[in-house]
């Protein structure tokens, strides 16, 4: 990338066959008032004129790097490799059909860089509809004094998101290459962000930075587990099925939570996994968990 060696911050964008929104994603990214980034877009193997369009644009402006992947690796794939091509000392997600007010980068990179010890920084959000802003919940700041209460407020709070804003915050580098690689399974962005909030405070500025459109894979359950090569049964119970990943995850399976010990990260899992449900699914979750864990759950008892 000529001229710049490592950009105090990376916009990482994964396309897939969206040319007509993709261009006004990346030319949002350009305009910021703050210049010192790059833009880095990982093309799934689109068919349409995304290949095209991207040459344009990197043409016309040595900040934009393209990596076109070989074969379509799935979009979860897709969006891990993206945030980790990222160079630049702070790194945000955009998805291909958003986009970002002109001081998004200048708003959140100041918020980080006056209390290092946070783990992201993102704006107010305006979810879009055929040009008009429609109602919506917004995300909350997550600041609690210890990483399992920021998970806690996390989860008590995601169902009022649209499509799960906080994935699209501001991170330092170093905390996004220490997060465990995403997961092709319903609720992948559940899990990544709850790991982000374990890991340090996420903070909010009163300000709408970012432009969500409604109608992309984020808006319906039955598209996203499309999109994802999930099975469809999955879109029966989706609820279900995040509670239970949020288990497993939380419970035993991410390194993230070893530091908590095993007693306490069940606990945290359980409760996390339970909020989850819009019916109390506390007994089924139960009936899912794996033999280990039911004995825990009866000694806790």
């Amino acid at each position: 990338m000529c001229g710049i060696v490592r950009p105090a911050v990376s916009i990482a964008i994964p396309t897939y066959n969206r040319a007509e929104k993709l261009r006004r994603a990346v030319q949002s990214v350009l305009a910021q008032t703050h210049e010192d980034l790059e833009v880095v877009i990982s093309d799934n193997a689109s068919t349409d004129g995304t290949a095209e369009l991207l040459s344009d644009l990197a043409a016309a402006d040595e900040r934009v790097r393209v990596v076109r992947q070989p074969v379509n690796r799935g979009m979860v794939a897709n969006l891990d490799a993206v945030a980790r091509l990222a160079e630049g000392d702070h790194v945000m997600l955009l998805s291909d059909d958003d986009w970002l007010a002109p001081r998004c980068v200048e708003r959140t990179l100041e918020v980080l860089r006056a209390a290092p010890d946070r783990a992201g920084a993102l704006g107010r959000v305006a979810y879009m509809r055929d040009g008009a802003e429609a109602p919506s919940g917004q995300p909350v700041a997550l600041e609690q004094a210890d990483g399992a209460g920021r998970v806690r407020g996390y989860f008590a709070a995601v169902h009022a998101d649209h499509g799960n804003t906080w994935m699209y915050a501001l991170v330092p580098q170093q905390v996004v290459r220490s997060l465990p690689p995403m997961r092709n399974v319903l609720g992948f962005d559940w899990l990544h962000v709850a790991a982000l909030a374990f890991h340090g405070p996420i903070a909010m500025v009163d300000e709408t930075l970012i432009f969500r459109e409604l109608g992309g894979t984020s808006e319906s359950t039955a598209r996203n587990v499309r999109a994802s090569g999930l099975p469809t049964t999955h879109a029966k119970a989706p609820h279900l099925v995040i509670a239970r990943e949020v288990l497993a995850d939380i419970g035993w399976r991410s390194p993230v939570y070893v530091p908590l010990g095993t007693t306490h990260r069940l606990a945290l899992a359980s409760a996390c996994a339970t909020s989850i449900p819009r019916r109390n699914a506390r007994h089924v979750l139960f009936h899912l968990a794996p033999a280990a864990v039911q004995r825990r759950w009866h000694a806790r008892a």
